[in-house]
């Protein structure tokens, strides 16, 4: 802890321009895994979630009618009745009509609106029991009726659904909501004219059954427009879009939300809300009163973290940004993208303790087929950090002794390798007495020192007092301690003596040998 104070304070403002820079760089390239403020805005425009799903088997329908008390008698059932005469056993099927009566044939008729399965059983029951004494009669369900309940307001088209005695409001409105249909007020017309309003938020979410009635023959169902819908994300227990009634405020939200988690910061909840052509942010303080402020349709809000301090490391090259999720906290590595070709660069945070390994085991499917693994660094301060063994050895051959703990702001290159095509990513040509002589990404605002690492270092065998000289992509000579940019081309001398004098000594001594043999020739044969 002592050492990231001191690297917080020693950096200073230079640091944090660094992060904000490379926040900056990195907008662009990050806008695709990371949901920012307009997909939430999105997010809203998708129509309300009633999970479950409708019965439609006749067997399971049956079975789900007989062990329920509480089916209601729905036209179209079909009833077998069952009772001794005359010591034979009399069986005789009679059906619900539309109106709810029941033709029990030389038993009469009865009334069954109202009534539910097990209530109309004992009735019928005792009027066959009065007729036939000691008959011994049994009522049992065959089949369920089915009926239509008409849908209309708003919703993509008016429509007519099938639904059956268990079928509850939210089944015949399910599957036919649009981004526009409200579920807080929802009006059930019945065939007598009759209306009443039902909540279906409240019976999802909160589990009210009152509000999510059995339908019945010849019910109409009304749907009305939104008139506030938010979207909830951050710190909270369930995040997703949420349907507010009248006077709803942020009191309701955290309820419906089912809280939120140790980590959240009530002081500075994020609001995002869209105000004539831009968008606005306020930062509210729910800590105490989460119902003073106002919200509003379309509405996006965030509750933060209060663990927002926290080190970061770059990670560039041959590397998929690192996918997020809705609040920008990075997955466990399975989750994460197959690699794409090209250059990225990404801000990974960190912990206290973060080693080398640790971040490269969350990318390792983020790693290219182009990346060059033997040359990989870690940077820290503008150089090379030492490392024990390449990061192909770290990665496919793991020992704890192999690996590195990270500081704030260490830079982790992973360069393409040479033997591949740039593809278009801004490069240098790095040629002459370095191990690997090939073309290296540009790392933005250093100098050729860091770009000569890349390619491996200076070869003591080839170069001399590390002598090197920088052109640009027109073949002007450049200062050598000039930023590099894309295209230029670093030209590592090959002045070391012992190099040059093995090279070019073997010619001389042949040279000097074939005119010494001349002379000798000469001397002999001459006059």
């Amino acid at each position: 802890m002592k050492n990231l104070n001191r690297l917080y304070t020693k950096r200073g403002r230079s640091a944090l321009a660094g992060v904000l820079a490379m926040v900056l760089l990195l907008g662009p390239a990050l806008s695709a895994p990371t949901q920012t403020a307009p997909q939430r805005f999105e997010q809203l425009r998708e129509p309300p979630v009633i999970a479950g799903e409708t019965v439609a088997d006749p067997t399971q329908r049956l079975q789900l009618a007989t062990a329920d008390s509480s089916y209601p008698v729905t036209p179209g059932d079909i009833y077998r009745i069952t009772y001794l005469r005359a010591g034979e056993v009399v069986a005789s099927e009679v059906t619900v009509e539309n109106d709810y009566t029941i033709n029990l044939n030389v038993f009469g008729q009865i009334n069954a609106e109202g009534l539910s399965f097990a209530e109309l059983r004992p009735r019928i029951e005792s009027i066959v029991e009065q007729a036939i004494p000691r008959s011994l009669p049994s009522l049992s369900l065959v089949s369920v009726g089915v009926f239509q309940v008409r849908l209309t307001g708003a919703l993509p088209q008016s429509r007519t659904v099938t639904a059956w005695g268990l079928s509850r409001l939210s089944d015949v409105v399910r599957e036919h909501l649009a981004p526009y249909s409200s579920i807080r007020t929802v009006t059930v017309i019945s065939r007598t004219g009759e209306r009443n309003e039902f909540d279906l938020f409240r019976a999802i979410d909160l589990g009210d059954e009152s509000q999510d009635p059995f339908v019945r023959p010849g019910d109409t169902v009304q749907l009305v427009r939104t008139e506030r819908v938010v979207h909830v994300g951050g710190e909270v227990n369930q995040r997703g879009r949420i349907e507010l009634a009248e006077g709803e405020t942020m009191r309701e939200i955290m309820r419906f939300v089912r809280g939120t988690t140790n980590r959240a910061d009530l002081t500075r909840v994020r609001v995002t809300r869209y105000e004539g052509k831009s968008v606005r942010t306020y930062f509210i303080d729910i800590s105490e009163d989460a119902g003073t402020f106002e919200l509003e349709d379309a509405d996006v809000i965030r509750i933060p973290s209060r663990i927002t301090q926290r080190p970061v490391v770059y990670l560039e090259g041959q590397i998929s940004p690192p996918p997020t999720d809705l609040d920008g906290a990075a997955p466990d590595a399975p989750d994460a993208p197959v690699a794409t070709d090209g250059y990225n660069r990404a801000v990974v945070p960190i912990g206290i303790g973060e080693t080398l390994y640790g971040v490269l085991d969350r990318m390792y499917t983020g790693i290219s087929s182009r990346a060059d693994l033997q040359r990989a660094q870690l940077m820290r301060d503008g150089r090379a950090v030492e490392l024990p063994v390449s990061f192909e050895t770290l990665i496919y051959d793991y020992s704890p002794e192999y690996d590195v703990e990270l500081q704030p702001f260490d830079r982790i290159v992973i360069p393409r390798d040479p033997s591949t095509p740039p593809d278009g990513e801004p490069s240098v040509l790095i040629t002459g007495g370095v191990a690997a002589p090939g073309q290296y990404p540009v790392l933005a605002g250093m100098d050729a020192f860091a770009h000569i690492r890349q390619a491996g270092g200076f070869d003591r065998e080839l170069n001399t007092n590390e002598s090197f000289r920088v052109y640009d992509s027109e073949g002007n000579r450049k200062s050598d301690d000039a930023p590099i940019a894309a295209g230029d081309h670093i030209e590592v001398l090959r002045n070391n003596f012992v190099y040059n004098f093995n090279r070019h000594f073997p010619i001389v001594a042949t040279g000097v040998g074939f005119l010494a043999t001349i002379v000798a020739t000469l001397a002999l044969f001459g006059p």
